[in-house]
């Protein structure tokens, strides 16, 4: 009897694993972070496979207002020229010549104000400006919206972030998205996905953001896009007359070239209609050096100090930070902007009294002592009673000093006035002169006073402890 021996089976083969590996090569790691030195920028990192198309089709989408504009002016200068400067010109050679020449002006000038508003960026923050990531991780860590506050003033002075402008919370700007101190008069596109100097608004004519390097060329663009168009409107409007009314005629001298005259006028119409408001308005903005932001909400500053005027130097001054100190430049799409976008001349010091503009100092208004009232006692009809001799004698000495138009009251009077001591309120204090029908009863240790201050705004204060009259009950 034999011993069965197990037949060998084949040992099972190794799975294969697959390795996907990327075709552009192996993505450099990001080193980490030294400590204390500011970011160049957020980077989102490159774009998956899945995600290319996409974002192909978005900025493709984005183009279309600007091929848009392309194509209507390239039909433009085939109507105009053809159709009216060597069609119905024809007889008038004189006419012809100037009409060409003004019109090849006018559309080089108004084509190269265009792109160079679309192809110009308009300004973004300078890596000094950005925080690390210890900086963000201690603003995170802020246990109050003071302490908060003041990282942000500290990590501003530490970048050497010299700012104006606040938040309405009144600190300093912050950008939570491009982790970077805002400086004055910048702003975050959605659109843009970043912080553009002194954003005026995002055009998506230009898909583009209008900022500080291409403010200058927008306004150059407005304005030669108006004169193409009253130039063309102008120059066309006698032969559209002439094709609505003389229809047979106009058929026959000028064949298939009227449907071009009879829709580059209409066309020249309404685009100067739409662009003149706009031009007119940004006109105005720069006279005033506002940006479209501005316009709608004024820039607090860091007297707490909100002046929709606070940047403004003077209307040639404001021009000339926008266009350049060369009048024979300002027609010219080139960069002849004053300033580097970051930092900007201001009329508000930090004294909010007084106004500066281009060396000159304005007088201030005075300062104003709080008023202040304390107890209003109404009368028979229901109104505060104040004698003149009390305003007159308050304002002249600190103390307090009661005339009553009651003999029957002067006791209590003179009680209440005794009560009150000069510490509660150094001001000019206004005191209320009680009526007949005045009761006063017991006397508490709380006090509270309602005072105007310097903008004339009623504030109620809670004053130190004391003995004044707490009860006022009216007689019926």
């Amino acid at each position: 009897m034999g011993l069965d021996t197990p037949d060998p089976s084949p040992a099972p083969a190794p799975a294969l694993r697959t390795v996907i590996t990327n075709p552009e090569g192996v993505r450099p790691q990001s080193s980490p972070l030294e400590p204390g030195k500011a970011p160049l920028a957020p980077d989102p990192g490159k774009p998956s496979l899945l995600r290319r198309p996409c974002m192909y089709l978005t900025r493709f989408v984005k183009s279309l207002p600007v091929i848009f504009i392309t194509l209507i002016v390239s039909w433009s200068y085939y109507a105009y020229v053809v159709a009216v400067v060597l069609t119905a010109m024809v007889d008038n050679v004189l006419e012809q010549v100037v009409c060409a020449v003004v019109y090849h002006c006018l559309v080089i000038m108004f084509v190269w104000s265009y792109y160079m508003v679309v192809f110009t960026p308009p300004g973004s923050v300078p890596p000094s400006w950005r925080l690390s990531k210890g900086d963000v991780d201690r603003l995170a860590l802020a246990q109050s919206e003071d302490e908060w506050k003041n990282i942000l003033a500290s990590l501003a002075v530490q970048l050497g972030c010299t700012v104006k402008q606040r938040s309405v919370q009144n600190a300093v700007r912050y950008c939570e998205k491009c982790l970077c101190i805002k400086p004055d008069r910048s702003h975050h596109c959605s659109v843009c996905e970043d912080c553009t100097l002194k954003m005026d608004h995002h055009c998506p004519w230009v898909n583009n953001c209008v900022g500080f390097h291409n403010y200058k060329f927008f306004l150059l663009f407005l304005g030669y896009a108006l004169s193409y168009c009253v130039f063309i409107a102008a120059s066309t409007a006698r032969y559209f007359l002439r094709i609505w009314l003389l229809e047979k005629e106009a058929d026959q001298e000028l064949g298939s070239a009227k449907y071009h005259i009879l829709f580059v006028f209409f066309i020249s119409i309404l685009f100067s209609l739409s662009v003149s408001s706009l031009f007119w308005y940004h006109l105005w903005l720069v006279l005033h050096n506002r940006s479209t932001l501005e316009q709608f909400r004024a820039p607090i500053f860091e007297n707490n100090a909100s002046d929709p005027n606070g940047w403004s130097l003077g209307k040639l001054n404001n021009m000339r930070e926008v266009f350049g100190t060369s009048m024979l430049l300002w027609p010219l799409p080139l960069q002849t902007c004053l300033g580097d976008g970051i930092s900007f001349p201001s009329r508000l010091p930090l004294d909010c009294t007084t106004y500066h503009s281009i060396g000159q100092t304005l007088p201030g208004r005075p300062d104003t002592p709080s008023r202040t009232l304390i107890n209003p006692v109404l009368g028979g009809g229901q109104q505060v009673m104040v004698t003149a001799s009390q305003a007159r004698a308050q304002s002249a000495s600190a103390s307090c000093e009661v005339t009553t138009r009651s003999d029957t009251h002067s006791a209590a009077l003179s009680e209440l006035s005794g009560s009150f001591s000069p510490a509660l309120s150094p001001d000019c204090r206004v005191t209320i002169t009680p009526d007949s029908g005045v009761t006063m009863m017991d006397k508490v240790t709380v006090l509270s006073e309602v005072r105007l201050d310097n903008n004339g705004h009623a504030k109620t204060v809670m004053v130190a402890e004391s003995e004044p009259l707490t009860e006022l009950v009216t007689g019926r």
